[in-house]
C-alpha cells in the first residue's frame, strides 16, 4: 500500500468502515453498513461522471472555462490526422516555444517543451502513437504555480509550488544542492549526470515543471491579497463544472496575470504529506472529511 492508502485504511479503521484493495490494488472498496464505496486510484464518488471527464481531458477544461470567461491557459487540440500547416501557422505566433502534452495526463508526464518546429512535430508524433488526442499550447512564462485543494466549496489546502532550481557555491554537486533543496525526491534517484560542481552563483534548472512529482516543492503563500484572488478563481471552477472534490492549479505569470491550468479530480497529496511540516496531519484530515462526505 501506498502513504495514501495506508492513511485511508486507518481512517476507515477509525471509522468502523470495512476497508479492501482490488484490482491489483487499484481501488479502494470501503463498505459501511448496506453502502459501498470505490475510491479509483486517486479518484473519491464525490464528483459526477460529466463534471470528472471535462476535468480529465484537458482541452476540454480550457473550453468550457473560456465559454465561462474564466482566465485559462490556452490550449489547441490534434487528432491524429492532424493537419501540419495549421500547426505550422498556429505555433509560428509563438516563435515555436510550445509545449506539447497528452489531454488525459497526471503529474506532469507525458508533457514537451520545444522551441523549434522539427522537435514540435516530433513530440506531437511521438505522443499521438500512444494518444487519442493531444493538446498543443504556447510556452508560458510563470512566476509561480498555485495549487487549491477545495472539499464541498470550501479550501481546505492552499500552496505554492517551486521549482527546482539551485544555485551553486563552488563547493557542492549539482546532486548535493538538489538534495538540500528537496531531500525526499532527489535522494531517491540517480546522481549520474549530477555530479558536477556549479560554480558560484551559477543557476542550475533541474526541470522546468512545478509538480511535485518531478521534483518540485511546496511551500505556505503568506501574500493574503494573492491567496484571495487565487482562491476565488478555483471558487469559480468548481462552482462552473459542478465539481465536489478536486484540485485546481492556478499560474501566475510574469507579468501578474493569473490563468487555470488544470482542475483534477483525482487528488494527489502524497508528496505534500512527505514533504512538507505536519503534511500528513493535514493530509490525513481532508480526507477524512473526504470520506465522511462520501456516506453522508
Amino acid at each position: 500500500m501506498n502513504l495514501i492508502q495506508e492513511m485511508i485504511k486507518d481512517i476507515c479503521l477509525k471509522k468502523h468502515i470495512k476497508f479492501n484493495l482490488v484490482s491489483k490494488d487499484w481501488i479502494m472498496v470501503l463498505e459501511k453498513e448496506e453502502h459501498i464505496k470505490y475510491i479509483i486510484g486517486y479518484k473519491f464518488p464525490l464528483n459526477d461522471y460529466g463534471s470528472s471527464e471535462v476535468c480529465n481531458d484537458k482541452y476540454a477544461l480550457y473550453e468550457v472555462l473560456k465559454k465561462y470567461h474564466i482566465p485559462v491557459a490556452e490550449h489547441h487540440i490534434l487528432f491524429k490526422n492532424y493537419d501540419k500547416e495549421e500547426v505550422k501557422k498556429y505555433a509560428f505566433k509563438y516563435n515555436y516555444d510550445m509545449v506539447v502534452k497528452s489531454n488525459t495526463g497526471t503529474c506532469g508526464n507525458s508533457m514537451y517543451h520545444t522551441e523549434d518546429l522539427d522537435s514540435l512535430y516530433n513530440y506531437i508524433d511521438k505522443l499521438l502513437i500512444k494518444n487519442y488526442s493531444i493538446s498543443v499550447l504556447p510556452y508560458y512564462e510563470i512566476k509561480t504555480e498555485y495549487r487549491t485543494v477545495i472539499l464541498d466549496n470550501k479550501v481546505e489546502l492552499f500552496y505554492g509550488k517551486r521549482k527546482p532550481i539551485v544555485i551553486g557555491d563552488g563547493i557542492h554537486t549539482i546532486y548535493e544542492l538538489l538534495c538540500q533543496f528537496n531531500p525526499v525526491y532527489f535522494k531517491k534517484i540517480s546522481k549520474e549526470g549530477l555530479d558536477r560542481i556549479l560554480d558560484k552563483d551559477e543557476i542550475y534548472e533541474y526541470n522546468w515543471q512545478f509538480n511535485l512529482s518531478k521534483g518540485a516543492i511546496p511551500f505556505n503563500v503568506n501574500d493574503d491579497d494573492l491567496k484571495e484572488k487565487i482562491t476565488n478563481m478555483a471558487l469559480q471552477v468548481v462552482k462552473t463544472l459542478g465539481i465536489k472534490f478536486a484540485s485546481i492549479d492556478i499560474i501566475e505569470l510574469y507579468t501578474g496575470e493569473l490563468l487555470v491550468l488544470e482542475s483534477n479530480c483525482g487528488v494527489m497529496m502524497e508528496n505534500y504529506a512527505l514533504i512538507m511540516p505536519n503534511g500528513k496531519e493535514i493530509v490525513y484530515e481532508i480526507y477524512n472529511k473526504a470520506i465522511d462526505m462520501m456516506f453522508n
